[in-house]
C-alpha cells in the first residue's frame, strides 16, 4: 500500500479525546508525550498505527484502576528522510491479567502498519515503527501560535504528577513561556499571593480545586491579578456551573495542538478583561 504524507498529530487528537472516557471509567490517568520538536508530517499508516496503540492502551485501562498510563513517543533514529520511533505504552502498576483478544487485535493492526511490538520486563509495551519523512521536513524549533504575546507569558503549575508536570512544562517552555520550576500547590500559593509576581497562566490539577479554601483564594487573586486558571482534569471534569465559567479545562491526555487551543482561549479571556478594565478606568 502506497502511503501518503499526513499530519500524524492531527490524526491522533481524536483518539486522545475518546480514550479519556475509557480512562475515566476506572479512574485511570492517561498521559501523552510527543516532543514538539519532533516532525509531525510523514508517511505512515495512521489508522492501523492508532488502532494498535488504542488496543494496547485498553489492555491497561480495562484491567487496572487508579493507575497512570503513559503513551510516549521517543525518536530512536533520525536521518534526512526516515525516522524510527519507539512508542512506549506503560503503566505505573504491573499488569496482572489482560484480555488476549485486545493483544491479538493490536498485533494484527501492528502487522498491517509495519510495527514490531515488544514487552519489557515490567510488562509494558514498546512499539518500533519506521516512517518516511515529508519531502520538505525541517526540524521544529518553535510552535506557531495565533497570538505572539503568549510567548511573553509567565506560568505557574500545581500538578502532583511527575510525568504530567514534565510534559506540560516542557511544552510551555518550547513555546517560549516562562515557567516556574516547582510543581507543588504550596509554591503556587506563595507566588499567587506575592505582591510582585504576576502570572498570566495558572495551571492547577483538579484535586487542588476540590478544596474550597484553595479555590476561593485562587478566584480572589484571579480578580486582582487577571490571570487565567487552567484546570488539569485527569479522571473527570465535573465542576459547579458558576465555577466552571471561571476556568478553562485541559483534559489528560492532550497533544500540544490542544494546549495551543487552550492558550488561545486564555489570551482571549485576558484581553476581554483588559478591555473592560481600560473602559472603566
Amino acid at each position: 500500500m502506497k502511503l501518503k504524507e499526513i499530519d500524524f498529530i492531527e490524526r491522533i487528537n481524536l483518539f486522545l479525546e475518546t480514550i479519556y472516557y475509557d480512562g475515566e471509567r476506572h479512574a485511570n490517568t492517561i498521559l501523552f508525550e510527543y516532543d514538539p520538536s519532533y516532525p509531525r508530517v510523514y508517511k505512515i499508516d495512521a489508522s492501523n498505527t492508532i488502532k494498535c496503540i488504542e488496543n494496547l492502551t485498553k489492555i491497561f485501562l480495562f484491567f487496572q484502576s487508579e493507575c497512570e498510563i503513559l503513551i510516549k513517543f521517543k525518536l530512536a533514529n533520525y536521518n534526512t528522510n526516515r525516522i524510527l520511533f519507539n512508542i512506549l505504552i506503560s503503566s505505573s502498576e504491573r499488569l496482572k491479567e489482560f484480555d488476549q483478544e485486545l493483544l491479538n487485535a493490536a498485533k494484527e493492526y501492528g502487522d498491517k502498519a509495519g510495527i514490531i511490538i515488544r514487552q519489557d520486563k515490567n510488562g509494558n509495551f514498546i512499539l518500533d515503527i519506521e516512517v518516511e519523512l515529508a519531502s520538505d521536513a525541517q526540524p521544529t524549533k518553535s510552535l506557531d501560535i495565533n497570538n505572539q504575546a503568549i510567548k511573553n507569558y509567565n506560568a505557574i503549575i500545581a500538578y502532583d504528577n511527575k510525568n504530567g508536570f514534565k510534559i506540560l512544562s516542557n511544552q510551555l517552555k518550547f513555546i517560549g513561556i516562562n515557567v516556574k520550576p516547582s510543581s507543588d500547590y504550596e509554591s503556587l500559593k506563595q507566588h499567587i499571593t506575592d505582591a510582585i509576581y504576576n502570572p498570566d497562566l495558572v495551571f492547577v490539577q483538579k484535586v487542588f480545586l476540590e478544596d474550597e479554601q484553595n479555590l476561593n483564594e485562587l478566584l480572589k487573586f484571579k480578580k486582582m491579578k487577571y490571570f487565567c486558571i487552567v484546570a488539569i482534569c485527569e479522571t473527570d471534569e465535573i465542576f459547579k456551573p458558576e465555577i466552571k465559567q471561571e476556568l478553562i479545562i485541559l483534559r489528560e491526555p492532550y497533544s500540544y495542538d490542544i494546549l495551543r487551543a487552550v492558550l488561545d482561549m486564555c489570551y482571549e479571556r485576558k484581553e476581554r478583561v483588559r478591555g473592560r478594565v481600560l473602559n472603566n478606568s
